[in-house]
């Protein structure tokens, strides 16, 4: 793997690990507003909301996001982003007032909601296919580790110094991003081909593979743009191309986020107390539980390279359903068994994060980046991205109703069985892209719904 690609993939998964940060950051702001020597004090309602300002605006910014990359491009959004980020961050750890902790969170999930999107489509725009996989995986792994960062400055600092250790990240990332090429794809879709030349050779070299790719995408954006009358937006988004794999990755959002992949990270330390009662330190559980999450969005980085996105998809989606079913039953029975036996509990609330995570939850991120056609990349990974964070919002807005009105088992239940039924659509529907080029993607799309290289639908090669 060229260490160049490696080099302008690091900015844009740093700057995700703050889209983690903030999602982790409500576990550990609202234990410290609700004591009772807080100078803020806050009721449950503004609790939630708290909690939930962050990824309501996910969905606004992933639409900003869309036209500030198809305007300005990718690095220019990139930079925008990081100051953004760091904003937010400071703006919070000089919070005096609950306004102001919102205005904070506002700034912190608009910037979320741009970081998906843009981390998924630059990386797939610039890593050679044999690597794409990898490299974008890496943006669920960044998701996880900021989730656990901000989960240990919060356990060992106070919340406004948490916050500003935040925004240090958003330095680094900064300097990773001035430091690399623009989009070779994009440079091309605006006319500017001695640039995307110089940064396609900066990122893949001069070898015969690379070299034939660019020719490519140099065809595709000038030769073969200008065989053809140029399609109005209405006609590139009702080709197969654009709403077949948008309907796909609409689903694979569904099922990743209905599935309580969040709920989690979101209220831990609730959930987890609920779970396990004062058998064991609440936020020692959490830092558990954020450390294995981390461990298993590792997973994918690694299989991604040998295994292809179907099976995974099919394993981490069975795993998913039984493991909150497990959790769901243990749980209902909790009562009836033996103190010594709570661990149980968390074993199966850890088997959960391992098998979300190296799937359900990584992969639609990837396919968002590389599904779609160059014409239509960013509307449609704007139009997913913002569905998965509305979905987002929604479930952790009615997560405290659920587990009030069915109880913790129930509301497990209820995650496992959408996990069940969407593991099943997913089963029909989801394509294999690995070792695609996005031109042989967009082709293939053009012809079928399910697969794009011939395989049957357990991802083994079939024959044309």
């Amino acid at each position: 793997m060229s260490v160049f690609q490696i080099f302008a993939a690091t900015g844009p998964i740093i700057t995700s690990a703050a889209g983690g940060m903030t999602v982790g950051f409500s576990a550990i702001l609202l234990p410290q507003l609700q004591k009772p020597d807080s100078p803020i004090q806050i009721d449950s309602e503004q609790s939630s909301w708290i909690a939930s300002m962050a990824p309501l605006l996910m969905a606004a910014g992933c639409l900003v996001g869309g036209l500030m990359m198809e305007r300005f491009g990718r690095k220019v959004t990139q930079l925008v982003l990081n100051v953004t980020f760091a904003a937010g961050f400071c703006l919070l750890s000089m919070a005096s007032s609950y306004e102001t902790i919102l205005a904070g969170r506002f700034m912190t999930g608009f910037a979320s909601g741009l970081v998906g999107q843009l981390t998924s489509v630059y990386i797939a725009e610039t890593s050679d296919p044999k690597y794409r996989g990898i490299l974008s995986a890496g943006f669920s792994f960044a998701v996880s580790f900021g989730v656990l960062i901000s989960h240990l400055f919060g356990t060992f600092m106070h919340w406004k110094i948490a916050a500003l250790c935040c925004s240090f990240f958003m330095v680094v990332s900064y300097v990773f991003v001035v430091f690399s090429p623009e989009s070779p794809p994009w440079l091309l879709s605006k006319g500017r081909s001695s640039e995307a030349e110089e940064a396609f050779s900066w990122l893949r070299g001069d070898d015969t593979e690379a070299i034939k790719e660019f020719n490519d995408m140099v065809f595709k954006y000038t030769n073969g743009d200008s065989l053809k009358t140029k399609p109005t937006v209405l006609q590139n988004l009702s080709t197969p191309e654009f709403y077949r794999p948008l309907m796909i990755l609409l689903i694979f959002f569904f099922v990743s986020q209905f599935a309580g992949v969040h709920i989690v990270s979101f209220y831990s330390v609730s959930i987890i107390h609920s779970i396990l009662g004062s058998n064991m330190n609440e936020y020692l559980a959490m830092i558990i539980v954020d450390v294995v999450r981390v461990i298993a969005s590792l997973i994918p980085c690694v299989l991604l390279k040998v295994t292809r996105r179907r099976p995974l998809a099919m394993w981490s989606g069975c795993g998913t359903t039984i493991s909150l079913a497990g959790l769901s039953i243990f749980l209902h029975f909790q009562t009836r068994i033996p103190q010594q036996l709570t661990w149980i509990s968390l074993v199966f609330l850890l088997s959960y994060i391992v098998f979300i995570n190296i799937g359900l939850f990584p992969l639609p991120w990837c396919m968002a980046g590389e599904t779609f056609p160059q014409v239509t990349r960013e509307i449609g990974s704007a139009m997913t991205t913002s569905f998965n964070f509305l979905s987002f919002f929604v479930v952790i807005k009615t997560g405290p109703l659920l587990f009030d009105s069915v109880g913790t088992d129930g509301a497990f239940m209820i995650y496992g069985g959408i996990s069940l039924v969407g593991t099943l659509v997913l089963y029909a529907i989801l394509p294999e892209t690995k070792d695609r080029t996005l031109q042989e993607i967009e082709e293939a799309f053009k012809l079928r719904w399910r697969t794009v290289d011939g395989d049957d639908a357990s991802g083994q090669q079939v024959k044309a």
